[in-house]
């Protein structure tokens, strides 16, 4: 890669046309990640981003107990970066059984505060979600995840077919209703 280290690696690489586009998951220290989304080197960042942690694009109180992403989300796409959300599921803890233990396996959650034991704790709050046209939280969390402008698209492990179908379903019913987002916003209060 040569002495000046990854990024100018990718940016010799893109040079002699074997990349287009190169990225960075954006997972870390807020400030530094900020950072690297200003430098405007970057074409596309990972973002972590669900239903139990939106701070990468709505704010949070100082009390969220979770790692505060400060708006990643939007400020990446404000610079025209692609973004990927990350997460949406919250490593299953949105999932329709989130018993099954998706996300337990690891002992080191992958952002700071999103423990699986503890989201799937904090996941029981958002019950009020699941009703009319929704019918199981992962079709809330998907539906979350796609409304987001910000978002260049959502990221998801799919096991089965129907999981493929109810994605499909969910990008097609659009977004949470308003009276949703209202009550998310005071929940987010609280978690």
């Amino acid at each position: 890669m040569g002495p000046g280290g990854v990024l100018e690696g990718f940016e010799a690489l893109q040079g002699e046309g074997k990349v287009r586009f190169f990225g960075f998951s954006g997972l870390g220290e807020p400030s530094a990640i900020h950072r690297l989304v200003d430098s405007g080197r970057f074409h596309t960042v990972q973002v972590y981003y669900n239903l139990l942690n939106p701070s990468a694009s709505y704010p949070v109180p100082p009390t969220f107990s979770a790692q505060d992403y400060q708006g990643l989300m939007d400020r990446a796409s404000a610079r025209g970066m692609g973004v990927a959300a990350i997460r949406a599921m919250a490593a299953g803890a949105l999932s329709a059984t989130p018993e099954a233990g998706g996300g337990a396996r690891s002992s080191t959650p992958l952002s700071p505060g999103s423990e699986y034991a503890r989201d799937v704790e904090r996941a029981r709050s958002l019950g009020f979600l699941v009703r009319d046209d929704i019918h199981r939280m992962s079709q809330a969390a998907l539906r979350f995840a796609l409304m987001n402008p910000a978002a260049s698209t959502v990221l998801l492990g799919f096991s089965t077919p129907r999981q493929i179908d109810e994605a499909a379903a969910c990008a097609e019913a659009g977004p949470l209703p308003e009276r949703d987002l209202e009550q998310l916003h005071h929940l987010w209060e609280t978690l």
